[in-house]
Formats: C-alpha cells, sequence, structure tokens
C-alpha cells in the first residue's frame, strides 16, 4: 500500500501570475493546464522534462497544434524554454515555478524572511547540491544534443550493480530500467574474451585484401570447373 498518492506541486502564485496575465485569453486555461502537465515530469533540481506531445495531449485532452501553439507562448512570456532533440523536446522551466527546486540565497538582494541577514551567514544552496553520476551523465548527454535514446545507451554501459544502487535511491529511476533492459538485452552486459586465434580470423576476414583475393579465387575456381566441364563435353561427342 502506498504511504501517499502521487501529486504535482503547485505554487500558489501560478494563478495570479504576471506572466500567466500576457498569454492571451483564448490561450491562457490551455496553456495554465499544459504547464502544470509539465511539472509532472519536470525533475526539480534541473528543471527539465522531455515528455512527448502525445503523452501530454492524453493528460490534457488538447490536440497537438494547440500544445504546440501554448508551449510557445509560454515560452514568450518567460515560463519556459523549448529545445528540439533528435526524437522528442526538452522542456526547460524557470525554476520560479517549481516548487522544489533550490534557490541561491547568497545573492545580496536575497531577503529571508524581511530580515537583513550578514552575508557570512548566508549559504549558497547550490553548492551543497550533490550530482550523481547518473545526473551528470545525463546533463552531459543533454548539454550535446543527445535524447532520451542515447541517455539509455550511455546507462547501459555503467556497472549493473551502480544501476541497482540507483534504482533503490530512485536516482532517474526511469533511465535506469531502460538501461537495465538494453542490459539484459545483450546478456547483462557482460563481455566475452575470445581466443586469439579467434579474433585474428576475424580481423584476416575483413581485410580488403583477404577478401580480394578470395573473391579472385572463386572466380578462378568457376572459370576452371566451366572449362572442365566443357571440355569433358567435347569429348563425349568424339
Amino acid at each position: 500500500m502506498q504511504k501517499y498518492l502521487p501529486h504535482i506541486r503547485i505554487p500558489f502564485k501560478l494563478f495570479d501570475d504576471e506572466r500567466i496575465k500576457k498569454i492571451p485569453e483564448e490561450y491562457r486555461s490551455s496553456s495554465l493546464l499544459i504547464l502544470i502537465a509539465l511539472l509532472k515530469f519536470v525533475n526539480s533540481q534541473s528543471g527539465q522534462c522531455y515528455p512527448r506531445q502525445a503523452t501530454i495531449s492524453s493528460m490534457v485532452c488538447l490536440s497537438r497544434s494547440t500544445i504546440y501553439r501554448c508551449t510557445e507562448l509560454l515560452q514568450e512570456v518567460g515560463i519556459l524554454k523549448k529545445k528540439r532533440l533528435k526524437s522528442t523536446l526538452l522542456y526547460m522551466i524557470n525554476p520560479t515555478y517549481i516548487v522544489n527546486k533550490k534557490i541561491d540565497v547568497s545573492s545580496k538582494d536575497y531577503d529571508v524572511s524581511r530580515k537583513h541577514i550578514p552575508r557570512v551567514m548566508m549559504t549558497d544552496i547550490n553548492k551543497t547540491i550533490i550530482l550523481t553520476n547518473i545526473d551528470r551523465l545525463v546533463k552531459e548527454v543533454v548539454s550535446k544534443g543527445g535524447d532520451k535514446n542515447v541517455i539509455i545507451d550511455k546507462l547501459s554501459t555503467l556497472p549493473r550493480s551502480t544501476l541497482i544502487k540507483a534504482l533503490e535511491e530512485k536516482d532517474n529511476p526511469f533511465y535506469v530500467k531502460q538501461a537495465m533492459i538494453v542490459q539484459d538485452s545483450k546478456g547483462n552486459g557482460k563481455l566475452v574474451d575470445l581466443p586469439k586465434n579467434i579474433m585474428n580470423d576475424i580481423r584476416k576476414k575483413k581485410h580488403f585484401g583477404y577478401q580480394q583475393k578470395v573473391s579472385k579465387t572463386k572466380r578462378d575456381n568457376a572459370r576452371q570447373t566451366k572449362t572442365q566441364s566443357f571440355l569433358s563435353e567435347l569429348n563425349k561427342k568424339k
């Protein structure tokens, strides 16, 4: 039995937000609904998510064209940014709309509870965030324009024990599970050392010169066979 029901955390100010009010009225409610749907998938630390338009469409019951238009409007008013990946879109949501987003309180302009706190007593929370190996890998792939398939392929090269530990700690569980499936399909990612003579034979057969020699030998043998067959037929006629 679940300890609590899954839910989406939404800041109260979202319903009276100045940026939302800049969106044309005919698209405002749809844009708000789409933003809430994106908050279901967002990583609270990176502010990123990768849901497909079909997934969003099935959640909010809006057409893909409407979703495209609304996300364009959300981007224009500064609520999110979009980046085209190979097979999907990367959405980057403004951190002010993410409830669990860590905020850097080391800035001089940041005032906690409207009280003036000496700078020496302030802590840069960003410096205390520890990125896991999984997070670093995902961030690196995304920065290079890779999509979720590339992320899964990269994760599948990690040791099985690392993936199991990440799964136990609920560290990017979706990608980790998919990577483990890929490993299972490849024999749990275990590499087999082939005997040296077999490896040499494989290299030999792949060599261009060797392949040419084999082809020439086959042609010569075929020509010789035809010649012998022709001579045999002549001898029979005599």
